[in-house]
């Protein structure tokens, strides 16, 4: 009986894992397709509730916080109603999820696209390894480090 009770824990243990990798990995997919989708929406907060106050990033070597992510939206919001036909693009893959307690960090590939006039204009691919923290019953993302490869 012990054995059996034993073996039922570990697989709850093993189903909640999986039920808040799927959570987490819900989290990284919907902040690109919320940055993505931002010309259409405009919905800053759907792109921000995935990040907490204290959100602190790396991107490129360059440092990012929440209010400069809320700051390059209103930016790009603004150009939006100047009549900018500017777009983004972005997606990510091959997302790899690990979650410790309420704590993650997810490992993953992405590509960001700028298109005008249905032409690419520029694109940004790289890894970025990112932190999550529980929050109630959200995933946020609290740290994020992304980067190119080196050229050879």
């Amino acid at each position: 009986m012990y054995v059996l009770l034993l073996l039922f824990l570990s697989w709850t243990g093993l189903a909640w894992s999986a039920e808040e990798g799927e959570a987490i990995e819900k989290t990284i997919n919907a902040a690109a397709m919320a940055a993505a989708t931002f010309s259409e929406t405009r919905d800053k907060q759907a792109v921000l509730t995935l990040y907490s106050k204290d959100y602190v990033g790396i991107q490129d070597g360059e440092t990012e916080t929440r209010d400069s992510i809320e700051k390059w939206l209103s930016d790009y919001e603004s150009e939006l109603e100047k009549g900018s036909i500017l777009r983004f693009i972005g997606a990510v893959s091959n997302v790899n999820v690990r979650v410790t307690g309420l704590t993650a960090w997810v490992t993953y590939d992405y590509v960001f696209q700028a298109v005008r006039k249905g032409e690419l204009e520029a694109q940004d691919s790289g890894q970025c390894t990112a932190l999550l923290r529980k929050d109630s019953s959200a995933w946020l993302i609290f740290h994020e480090h992304c980067s190119k490869p080196r050229r050879p």
